[in-house]
């Protein structure tokens, strides 16, 4: 049985990445319970929910999900309960955390690190070397230009294009992206 934590829009995209509509089983706080069993995906769009709910199961199964339209070469290394969806291009090198989502149609050039618990938006671009920290959100549609580091817990607006270093537990937005 395959457990996807969620009922929301990213659910239902997360299972159409599956293909097993009649072996999912959907799930939330009203009625989860520790005795459930089977492999789970957290399909909450939200960093800081989606860490609390991997806190709250514990060490239960996670599948990792990785779409057959999204393209992932050699040597990347996509750690478990995080999720590749359609059209997505995941390049050499690249190491994606836990519970991390890339979204539609977004590219993760060479040698990127996403630590646990990032989004990245549908249609963003994050150029070579670039590293994301723990729990931040790129925007849909942001550039992340080559060799820039985005600190934890950021929050990068849609549309921007980031050209310099973020430090930790800012807001930043625009073109060129600066802190709001």
């Amino acid at each position: 049985m395959i457990n996807i934590y969620g009922k929301g829009g990213h659910a239902r995209v997360v299972n159409s990445v599956l293909k097993y509509p009649k072996k999912v089983m959907y799930w939330n706080d009203d009625d989860y319970n520790d005795n459930i069993k089977g492999y789970w995906v957290i399909a909450i769009g939200n960093n800081q929910n989606r860490k609390k709910i991997a806190e709250k199961l514990g060490d239960v199964e996670y599948l990792t999900v990785i779409s057959d339209t999204s393209i992932t070469t050699g040597n990347s290394d996509i750690k478990k309960g995080s999720q590749i969806l359609h059209n997505a291009v995941i390049q050499i090198g690249t190491k994606i955390g836990k519970h991390c989502i890339v979204n539609t149609a977004a590219s993760i050039d060479h040698d990127c690190i996403l630590e646990d618990f990032t989004f990245v938006g549908p249609n963003a671009t994050l150029c070579g070397e670039v590293y994301v920290g723990e729990g931040s959100f790129i925007g849909a549609g942001s550039v992340i230009l080559p060799g820039i580091k985005i600190g934890k817990n950021c929050m990068i607006g849609a549309g921007s294009v980031v050209t310099k270093d973020i430090p930790n537990n800012v807001t930043v937005y625009g073109n060129p992206a600066k802190i709001k």
